[in-house]
């Protein structure tokens, strides 16, 4: 047992054995209940009929108890109820190797990703299949157990070896893989910052003081409009001025993967390669005016792509993009040439209905 995989079990365990926020409570005492509302339906039988309605219903958190976001795709999903049936077929079915089973289920459905393919395989195979999604990524790596994959590997090929960290992991701290699951977001919360929590006009893991120019009533506005900018820009990314050079970030079975990256210090906005060279983007967001910490910031996220990501001579450029640019943070990028800038506007419009102006 090396000694990365002992620390790790060490911060698990503590997580487990410790106090936990309640909603981490909450998800572990649904266990059972998911398991036995969703277990029966996702057989290699019961998927073969399955219908619309009781698929969609377990991507919604209210119902799986544990993973929000899966809902997003439902569009994609279900554009094929057949196809559909077919990859969960194949995706549940035991008698195939997890590696081949897991790859042909990802590449049958449009829309199947990893966090969907895995939260499914976890609740049919309960105690033979554990969840890789973002913030397990970001677990395993900020821990030093991320596991090593051949050039080339396929979806299904680094799934199993995932597959199989998470369940010597299960069994070293002697819990269930649903519950080691829920306990990534307490070492989380231990090993760096979440996803989403950084917001500029309040002290952060940076330091970025708060703007005083800003009233709290027009900060908070601002906020609220802005709040979806980092969806926004996934979203919408073929209209943005960048796409034309650069596309995010995509890998087997996770086709927006570029979106809140997790590497091992943390998680990166967005992630994008260049359309024609051998040059990775990372893109920090700064919601209001960002201060020159972000910029050690999206260093520290370029080091993370050019050790885990990167191979050889690719080059590895930073952007930040922010409403406003403090004196300070254009001094800073301006000693930086591997770092750029680029401010956003935020337009609001009201029309009259049928005026077409």
């Amino acid at each position: 047992m090396s000694e990365a995989f002992e620390r790790a079990t060490e911060r698990i365990y503590d997580a487990l054995t410790g106090p936990k926020p309640v909603q981490v409570e909450e998800i572990i005492a649904s266990r059972s209940e998911v398991i036995e509302r969703f277990g029966p339906l996702f057989t290699p039988e019961q998927v073969r009929k399955i219908e619309e309605h009781e698929f969609t219903s377990f991507l919604h958190f209210r119902n799986n108890k544990h993973w929000s976001g899966l809902d997003r795709s439902i569009p994609s999903l279900t554009s094929d109820m057949e196809e559909l049936r077919e990859g969960l077929a194949c995706l549940v079915d035991p008698s195939e190797p997890l590696a081949e089973r897991a790859t042909a289920a990802v590449r049958h459905v449009k829309g199947m990703g990893k966090a969907t393919a895995t939260a499914i395989l976890q609740v049919a195979r309960p105690e033979d299949c554990g969840v890789w999604n973002s913030t397990s990524a970001h677990g395993l790596k900020a821990l030093g157990v991320w596991p090593q994959f051949e050039r080339g590997a396929t979806f299904g090929e680094r799934y199993a070896r995932i597959n199989e960290v998470l369940l010597r992991l299960a069994d070293a701290v002697g819990t269930d893989l649903w519950t080691l699951d829920a306990l990534w977001g307490v070492v989380d919360e231990k090993e760096g910052p979440s996803p989403n929590l950084e917001f500029d006009g309040e002290s952060g893991e940076e330091g970025e003081e708060i703007n005083d120019e800003v009233s709290g009533g027009e900060a908070a506005a601002r906020f609220g409009l802005e709040q979806y900018l980092q969806e926004f820009l996934r979203d919408n990314w073929g209209k943005t001025e960048l796409a034309g050079e650069w596309s995010l970030y995509a890998e087997e079975g996770e086709p927006e993967a570029g979106f809140e990256y997790p590497v091992k210090v943390g998680y990166i906005d967005l992630l994008a390669e260049h359309r024609e060279e051998d040059r990775w983007l990372v893109i920090e967001l700064k919601r209001g005016q960002g201060s020159d910490g972000a910029v050690g910031q999206v260093l520290r996220y370029m080091g993370a792509v050019r050790r885990e990501l990167a191979d050889g001579e690719d080059t590895v450029e930073g952007l930040i993009i922010a409403h406003e640019a403090s004196d300070r943070l254009r001094y800073a990028v301006g000693e930086t040439s591997s770092v750029g800038l680029q401010l956003y506007d935020v337009d609001f419009h009201l029309r009259r209905e049928g005026t077409g102006s």
